[in-house]
């Protein structure tokens, strides 16, 4: 099998399982979207202008998510590997400010924006911009500061568990 072909597996495997953490901890139905967002984001983004608010919502992100959720937009990494050591040191970390970009390209104002990426055999994390934060719990966690300003990373399974109402509330 090819690297793209495995590559393009194991993304869509970290897609599915992401669906269902999220569905378990914020209720309702999530799934994998057809596009990955690249439908309207980045050099892309004229489409919003044609299509519907319903439309757009659908097309944005890796995971589409359910109708009580209209603000949510979930960008999903799955990897084998991240330098960490680089959310702590001066210098840019290059695979998650791409990360950001790719996902700052579709949200809109007022949108609820969650950079979860999973990194094999270490687990689960989230990225939420700063400027959100004081509406989060957040247990430990790094201040990354990069291409695209500050944002916090932490485990999302406790980040989902500590934070539903927050993310039902501005979400909506």
């Amino acid at each position: 099998m090819s690297g793209g072909a495995k590559s393009k597996r194991k993304g869509n495997s970290g897609e599915l399982e992401l669906c269902k953490m999220l569905g378990k901890a914020l209720g309702g139905s999530f799934i994998r979207s057809n596009n990955s967002g690249a439908f309207v984001g980045g050099k892309n983004v004229f489409r919003k202008a044609v299509l519907s608010a319903n439309q757009t919502q659908s097309l944005k992100g890796d995971i589409v998510p359910p109708d009580h959720l209209t603000k949510l937009v979930v960008e999903c990494k799955n990897y084998s590997e991240f330098r960490f050591h680089q959310l702590l040191q001066p210098g840019p970390c290059k695979q998650l400010d791409e990360w950001i970009k790719q996902t700052l390209d579709i949200v809109d104002e007022g949108d609820v924006m969650l950079v979860c990426f999973k990194i094999s055999r270490t687990g689960w994390f989230v990225a939420v911009p700063e400027v959100d934060c004081p509406d989060y719990l957040l247990g430990n966690h790094c201040v990354y500061e990069g291409a695209h300003g500050k944002f916090r990373v932490t485990d999302l399974a406790r980040f989902l568990e500590d934070n539903r109402e927050a993310i039902l509330r501005k979400a909506r």
